[in-house]
């Protein structure tokens, strides 16, 4: 009767005594920061994950802060680089733009006595080139456009021995002796002559360019413009330096004028930009779309079949 008195006693905490020594001792909730710990004082298992995820944290904000640092530094290194790049970029434009300019304007000054002479070939040696390139993008090879070059540079060569020797002046003066007025000068002659010879010349490149109309026009353009050709070549007496500098000028006139002609009946635009299409790609999905279709026809669920 003792026995069962005392264990129902209850301990003046309001816990239950059961004479247990181990049981007695009062329980701890799960919550509590205690229980975050062993009985010897080890940090439980949630304390040491919370711990080992916050060292992590700490580890990888320290690593990332580290990076953007080394980063800003690195953009900054590479904005003077490009910011230098640029710099010397356009130095380098400039001075292409100078040697290119600066050395027709030279050359002309040098070779052929006058400035005009240098801008007159810079320009037009830059509007063959301009041509040559169009072409080129349309299709027609550059190997054309050298072909076009030497032979403009050949006829050059002729007009410059012609001029400089004054052999068309010579001659004109010549048969301006043999006839009346008004043909009795030689800038008379020269201006037939040359209305003759370049207009059949045009006339035929015309010709064989875009048919009779366009030799036609040829024959006009040509004849226009062998009126004051003609005047310069046989019509005055030349020296060495000039008449070298104009027959580059008329070479240089002549090799886009070639080169067009050489290359208008090659062209076929649509079969040149009929490559810049996936031709194999766009066969094959056709023959997919087809061999589909042929499965569907013939898989196909009929109605009122099983």
């Amino acid at each position: 009767m003792l026995n069962r008195v005392a264990g129902r006693a209850h301990d003046p905490r309001g816990v239950q005594l059961t004479g247990d020594p181990q049981a007695d001792r009062p329980t701890q909730p799960v919550d509590s920061p205690e229980a975050a710990h062993d009985e010897d004082g080890a940090p439980g298992l949630a304390e040491q994950f919370r711990r080992t995820r916050e060292a992590f944290s700490g580890l990888f904000s320290a690593h990332m802060a580290l990076l953007r640092a080394e980063l800003g530094e690195i953009f900054g290194q590479v904005k003077v680089m490009a910011a230098l790049a640029g710099v010397v970029l356009l130095l380098a434009f400039l001075t292409a733009i100078l040697l290119y300019v600066g050395g027709f304007l030279f050359v002309g000054e040098w070779l052929f006595g006058s400035m005009g002479w240098g801008l007159a070939h810079g320009v037009l040696f830059g509007l063959g080139l301009i041509v040559v390139l169009g072409f080129a993008i349309v299709g027609v090879g550059l190997r054309l456009g050298l072909v076009s070059f030497l032979t403009a540079a050949v006829l050059a060569v002729g007009l410059a021995l012609l001029l400089g020797s004054n052999v068309a002046y010579e001659t004109a003066r010549y048969f301006a002796g043999q006839l009346a007025s008004p043909f009795n000068s030689p800038a008379s002659v020269a201006l037939l002559a040359g209305a003759l010879v370049f207009g059949l010349l045009l006339a035929i490149v015309g010709w064989r360019a875009g048919g009779a109309g366009a030799g036609v026009a040829g024959l006009v353009l040509g004849a226009l413009l062998g009126l004051l050709l003609g005047w310069l070549i046989g019509g005055i007496a030349w020296q060495w330096p000039p008449a070298v500098g104009f027959a580059i000028m008329i070479g240089l006139i002549l090799w886009p004028i070639l080169h067009a002609a050489l290359a208008w009946p090659r062209l076929d635009l649509e079969e040149h930009f009929g490559r810049l299409k996936p031709r194999q790609t766009m066969a094959a999905a056709s023959e997919t779309r087809q061999w589909l279709e042929e499965q569907w026809q013939t898989r196909r669920p009929t109605l009122g079949k099983s």
